[in-house]
């Protein structure tokens, strides 16, 4: 996460024990454990995924409607990217 990029949580070594491997950090969007875990052949789900179901939830539960979720992703993606050109 911000400012450390580059740091781990667990030990790459023990990831090839895992089939699927999710990091609730969204910035940046491939973290290492990330990285580590698709090379140690694990499926992975980003923090974008976890960022827009939490959202999604909290606005069915305050409008008690169907969330838009394809707007609610698309919204995120198009922030992050924002943010990104932004920085770089």
């Amino acid at each position: 996460m911000e400012p450390d990029n580059e740091g781990i949580a667990v030990p790459p070594a023990i990831l090839s024990g895992f089939s699927v491997v999710m990091d609730i950090v969204y910035a940046p969007l491939e973290t290492r454990l990330l990285r580590e875990a698709k090379a140690a052949g694990c499926q992975v789900i980003d923090g974008l995924a976890m960022l827009l179901y939490q959202g999604i939830a909290q606005f069915e539960l305050w409008t008690g409607e169907e969330a838009p979720r394809a707007i609610m992703r698309s919204a995120l993606e198009e922030e992050l990217c924002c943010r990104a050109f932004v920085t770089n």
